[in-house]
Order: C-alpha cells, then structure tokens, then sequence
C-alpha cells in the first residue's frame, strides 16, 4: 500500500510538469503522435522505457503531451512501475479531452488493482460505464475488473462482466484463463443471483447460465448430468467441445458421487434432546421421499461407540449421518475403526486433523458474523461498530467477526456488549455521543435568555453498526438508534444476524424495523420457502417452533447434500443451493454457509441482493 503523503508528494511533482504546458514540438495529428524512438541520451541507456517516454512528454503540449504521457503510463503498467503509472493516469482524470479520459479508465483501474487503491477502485467501477472505456480497451477493462471481483468474492458483479465479455471475439484467445474464471465464479453464485443475470443475456451468455444452472440441479446424479449436458451440447453446438472446456467442468462429468445403498442416521433418539432430534429425522425423511434411492435406519446415538460400531456393521451401513451432539462427534470422528464417510452435524474441533470422507454440517452463526465483515469490506465501511448482547453465543459472532474484519486488512473494531435495556441506552448514547451534544445544548441555553431550538449532533465517523442481539432487543435498539442520530446526518446503516429475525412478528413490530439488514437461512425467509415442502412440516410440527423449523431444514439439507460432497471436494468453487443457505465445503470438511439477506422495508420483509 503508497503512503497518501507520499502519493501526494508525487503527484504535486508530476502536476506541474503534465499541466505546465512548454510549447514545443507538436505532432501534426494529434491521434497518432509522432515519437522519436532514439530518446535516450548518454549515461541514460537504463533508464526505462515508461521514464524516457514520459520525459518526452514535456516537448509537447495540450492533447499531444497527454497522448504521451498516455504511452508513458502504458509502459509504466509493463515495466511494473505502479507509482508512476499511478501517478499519471491520476492527474489525466483532470484531462480536458474526452478521448484521453476514455483511454485513461484502464490504465486507472490496473494502476488502483496493482497499488491497492481500494477506496478508488470502488469509486471507479461504481461510476463508470462500459461505454466510457475506450473501445479498444473494453475488453482489458472487463477482464481486470473481473479478476479484481472474483479476488474480493463477489462472484455476482465478476459474472456479470464476464459474461459481457463473451460478446468480444477475441475473449478467449487474449484471455486464456477466461472460461475457468467465469465458471469458478458462476459456480459460486446463489441460485438469485444466477437468475439475475438471465435478463436479456446475449447467445454465449445463455449458454453458460443454462450449463450452470444443470450443474446444480443435478449434482450428485451422473446418469442426470450426463444427460443433461449431452443436451446441453445439442443445444449449444457454438460452445467449446467438453475437452475445452474449464478443467472444473470436466471434472464434475466424470466424479463419481457417493451412492449409498443403505444410510444409518445417529440421533439422540431418547432424552432432553428427543424434539430436536425429530426435526431433523422429519427433514431426512421429507427430502428422501423426492428420490427413493437409499434405505435409512435410525439408529440411537446414546450409546458407546463400539455399540454403535457393532450396530453400524450389522446394518452393512455405506454412509453415516450424525451424530447430533458435540461430545459424541468428537469421540467418534477419532476412531481409527470408524471408515464409514460420514457427514457429522456439529463442528469439528479444530485442533483435531479431519480424516478422509468426513464432513462436518453445523448451523454456525460464526459463519454469518464472516459473512457480515466480507460484506463490510465489499461496501466499503471503513469504521463500523459491533454491537452485542453478552451471552455467551453473541459474544462468539463479536469475536469472529473482529477477527475476520483484520483478516481483510482492516485495524480491529470497536466492540461493545450490553445486558439489559439501560446498558443499551446508556451504549447508544455513549457510541453516538448524543449526550455529549444534548449536554452542550443545555450549556448555551443557560448562555442565553431566548431559549435556542437545536438538534441532537451524533458522530459521523461510524458508517456502519453490526448488531447481535435476540427478537426483543432488536425491536428495543433500532428504533432508539433511529432517534439519537441528527436528521441532517448520513443515514446510519444497521445490520443485524438471524438471531434478529423472528417469524412471529406483527406489522407494528415490522415496522419498527425498517431499514434493518440481517442475515438468515433461506427456509426461514417467507419469500424463499418451498410451498409443498412448507405444507409437509406444518402437518408435521402444529407449534412452528423457529428453532425446530432450522433443525428441519438442517435434516433436509442433510440428506441432499450425500450427493454432491465428493464433487465438492474436488471443485472447490461449487455451492449446494440448500434450505439452510447456499453451503460450500471448505478444505477441512467443514461446511461453510452463505445465507440469504432480507430487510425490513415500507414495514415489510423483502429479499436484498447483496453484492
């Protein structure tokens, strides 16, 4: 990362030399400028190319000396030197030629990609469009935006010029990892963000969004995918034939999933924690009755683990769900006579090396306090504040998103816990310091005879709050905060966790809410549920108690997700699309959940798509 002070130095430099115009030699056409090959003088014959041009820039003036100093920073991209390069396509923003301004926009872009200018680079992909980029260089600017979305993870805004790109003849001849980069980012899309790139899609666009929409309908059935994608050819005979294609397609053509004969399912059948064991069974079964492919026995997890071993091996098991509870997860995943691929419904300790063929399917709320801090960095946020209710949960999702937040490059947040309502008012008063302001207010009406109107002044330099916080100190929260912060004041924006959301409440309590963004599975969202699928478990569960609702969807998901674990293994990149979240494998077996974003808005639930 340059130094500001330092860029700034340069730039004051550079300044007076760019736009101190010395009348000299002009070229004749100011398209092609004329430029001398043989510039170096004696004792100068190191001096690289992007240095010599831009010295000749100064023999020139007006439109010329930008087309130099154009070239010059063109060479300085080449030869690596970022902080000239940097430096001159900087002070050409100010360009008073609108054909120097479009040919500029590349070289900015790599120039911000190469200095990780990332405050820049946000500004300058926000507020340009294609059609300001010159012509020739359309193409560049799509393929280095696109490398730069996919680094920060967001696969929607890196499909989408991809995508674009395919419309460029020469796409994949000048960019030879492009078919790779575009699957590895369609791949990871949520099944809303690949339908929203079906507007209008050219002819080659068409194509991939129909491969990748198969590729996930039918993961984990190879007789289906083949079928699928034999069609697919038929149907796009203009594509690459499939030993063209990305080696990631190929691959998820010729894996073999797991297809087990028989599954033995581990749950505490008996005890304290016999509902919640039901809900699962309820959602294995449910999404079992779609395929029919497996037999399942149900086997209870209280007991010893060589119980449970001679039980397993007298069912002949080919793949094991569960257990439920971390104890028994722990104790068993160490087993050196435990083979059977498993996929475990709790965390893995981490301190414990996995083994091969074993997965590990919790409902973390870690993973949506990391979700929440990529989100943080993709927007931008600069200061935002981390809010927690102190229970022991709460305070997990405060701590994991402090880390993730420095993970991305970023100084630790500010971090505060709460207890009851007025550990909250007091909290808000001192985050906003909107005590502070009162205080001075009544300090000048003490001042003065005429009573003085002022409004409550709160800081500007929070840009974003993070809350984590139950139902009830949501709806206590938000709209406290929406009356501390002055009306003139940037709107202040809030996120909030699925421990935010409840099902249950009412519209007054909706609109409470508006404007606050939360994270949750997409079963527990009304705009997403499957409506067969919603009817099956009301027959089943009259309570609609939320926590077995999650439980459910966790059984369901469960179930189809034997499928596509080994395919998930291979390629990385791919997303199950699942009630509980879009659930990709990390490398230590884990799955890692992405959830849905929903906000409360005109005193109802919509669905948000984040970048």
């Amino acid at each position: 990362m340059i130094s500001s002070k330092l860029k700034t130095l340069f730039f004051i430099g550079l300044s007076s030399l760019i736009f101190g115009c010395t009348p000299n030699v002009i070229s004749s056409d100011p398209g092609q400028p004329s430029v001398e090959t043989n510039d170096r003088q004696d004792g100068q014959s190191d001096t690289p190319l992007a240095r010599v041009q831009y010295k000749l820039a100064a023999k020139y003036q007006g439109e010329p000396q930008h087309y130099h100093l154009l070239k010059a920073a063109r060479l300085a991209i080449a030869e690596q030197d970022y902080l000239l390069a940097l430096a001159i396509s900087e002070n050409l923003k100010l360009s008073p030629y609108p054909k120097i301004q479009a040919q500029n926009k590349l070289i900015l872009l790599q120039a911000y990609i190469a200095t990780e200018q990332q405050q820049n680079l946000q500004l300058l992909l926000k507020n340009t469009e294609l059609e300001q980029v010159d012509v020739d260089d359309r193409a560049a600017f799509l393929w280095f935006s696109s490398q730069y979305f996919s680094q920060e993870q967001r696969h929607l805004a890196a499909s989408r010029n991809l995508l674009l790109l395919a419309d460029y003849a020469n796409s994949q001849a000048d960019f030879p990892q492009y078919m790779a980069l575009l699957w590895q980012n369609l791949t990871a899309l949520t099944d809303s963000q690949l339908l929203t790139l079906q507007t209008k899609p050219n002819r080659a666009s068409s194509s991939w969004l129909a491969l990748a929409d198969l590729s996930r309908r039918h993961i984990g059935q190879p007789a289906q995918l083949q079928a699928a994608y034999a069609d697919w050819q038929r149907r796009n005979p203009w594509m690459a034939k499939t030993e063209a294609m990305p080696e990631a397609v190929q691959q998820l053509l010729l894996l073999q999933p797991f297809q087990p004969r028989k599954i033995a399912v581990l749950l505490p059948l008996k005890g304290q924690f016999r509902q919640h064991a039901l809900a699962i069974q309820y959602g294995i079964l449910a999404a079992a009755s779609q395929t029919n492919t497996s037999q399942i026995v149900f086997i209870d997890s209280e007991q010893s683990p060589e119980q449970l071993l001679l039980q397993l091996t007298s069912e002949q098991t080919d793949f094991v769900i569960g257990p439920l509870l971390k104890n028994q997860v722990d104790a068993i995943s160490q087993l050196e006579q435990w083979t059977w691929p498993t996929l475990f419904l709790n965390s893995q300790d981490l301190a414990i090396p996995s083994r091969p063929n074993q997965f590990f399917f919790a409902l973390s709320m870690e993973d949506e306090a990391q979700q929440t801090a990529l989100l943080f960095q993709q927007k931008d946020y600069q200061q935002p504040v981390v809010i927690s209710a102190a229970n022991n949960i709460s305070l997990r999702m405060q701590q994991q998103f402090a880390q993730s937040w420095q993970q991305l490059g970023h100084p630790a947040p500010q971090l505060y816990q709460f207890n009851d309502k007025s550990d909250l008012e007091a909290l808000i008063n001192q985050l906003l310091e909107t005590g502070q302001s009162n205080a001075r207010v009544k300090q000048i009406d003490n001042l003065v005879s005429d009573k003085m109107h002022s409004d409550t002044h709160s800081r500007l330099d929070i840009d974003a709050i993070y809350l984590i916080a139950d139902p009830v100190q949501t709806q206590l929260f938000k709209p406290f905060v929406d009356v501390s912060v002055n009306e003139t004041a940037p709107k202040l924006p809030i996120y909030a966790s699925s421990r935010s959301h409840s099902t249950s409440l009412d519209r007054t309590e909706q609109r409470d809410l508006n404007g606050l963004t939360f994270t949750e599975m997409p079963w527990m969202l009304p705009l997403k549920t499957n409506p067969a699928l919603r009817d099956e478990y009301q027959q089943l569960f009259q309570s609609q108690d939320e926590s077995l609702q999650r439980l459910f969807a966790m059984g369901f998901d469960a179930y189809r997700l034997i499928g596509s674990l080994r395919q998930q293994q291979q390629l990385t990149s791919i997303v199950f699309p699942g009630l509980t979240g879009q659930l990709r494998l990390h490398a230590n077996g884990s799955i890692v959940r992405q959830l849905s974003w929903a906000r409360y808005h005109n005193n109802r639930l919509i669905a948000v798509q984040e970048p």
